[in-house]
């Protein structure tokens, strides 16, 4: 049935608007969508943008004003890699690298190993790096990554980490009993954040928070780490308070809520 009487133009519209985003996990401007509308007027593209971007189809990026694909194609995919998390949350881990004063990155846990694949510095625009698999590993036992996957992750993947970790001693504060990392992670559980105070290395200090997708499946953590010095007082607690903020808005963003 092409009968062009059945089209209903305001779907149409839309639907070509969202081609652009097959296949592609680029993001495009609002000009960039304009320039390839097809002669939609500027009212209806903002209208279509809108209303997709509220029905999870597209998301916004208030950092660089571009519009990515949303949670809705990740869902129908029924997959979701490193590569798109990756080009979802960049840009706003470097702004909270930037806010923050801390160094800020990601861990998923993929091909049954914790990487981090995103760091930001606050120094530089240039600084976002994607850890390669010499230093990608994340250590279970020393981290606070570690703690949120073994305390939020499904059953199966928390006894794969678990059975598969040594629990080697990094520093002094390194837990290197079973039964103790685990006694932690039901504290991780409870307060919905994991804490890791030179633990891996003597230097820093980490904070760590969860990312959900719908469904409440565990995305990634997400970590502020700094020197000890910045572990204390109003920085801290600033540092705690975007951090806290940051994720359900990640979360959010993967079409969860709580």
């Amino acid at each position: 049935m092409d009968d062009d009487r059945y089209q209903i133009a305001s779907v149409a519209k839309a639907l070509k608007i969202l081609k652009l985003f097959l296949d592609s996990d680029r993001g495009y401007t609002f000009t960039e969508i304009l320039n390839e509308s097809g002669g939609m007027n500027k009212s209806n593209v903002l209208r279509i943008l809108s209303t997709l971007k509220s029905e999870g189809y597209l998301f916004l990026d208030s950092v660089n004003s571009k519009y990515f694909r949303g949670p809705v194609f990740f869902n129908l995919e029924g997959r979701m890699d490193s590569n798109k998390i990756k080009n979802m949350l960049e840009p706003d881990l470097l702004n909270a690298a930037k806010e923050s004063g801390m160094i800020v990155h990601f861990t998923v846990y993929e091909n049954k190993r914790l990487k981090i694949i995103i760091r930001a510095y606050p120094s530089s625009h240039e600084s976002l790096i994607i850890a390669d698999s010499e230093d990608g590993d994340v250590p279970l036992n020393a981290t606070g990554a570690g703690k949120i996957f073994a305390a939020f992750s499904s059953e199966k993947t928390r006894t794969e980490l678990i059975n598969k970790c040594e629990f080697k001693r990094y520093t002094d504060n390194t837990i290197t009993d079973k039964n103790e990392f685990l006694k932690v992670v039901g504290k991780v559980r409870e307060a919905g954040y994991a804490l890791n105070y030179l633990e891996h290395e003597e230097f820093l200090c980490c904070l760590t928070r969860p990312v959900f997708k719908s469904g409440k499946e565990l995305i990634g953590a997400l970590s502020f780490s700094g020197l000890k010095d910045m572990f204390s007082g109003i920085r801290f607690d600033r540092m705690n308070d975007l951090s806290m903020k940051l994720t359900k808005e990640l979360s959010r963003r993967f079409d969860y809520e709580e």
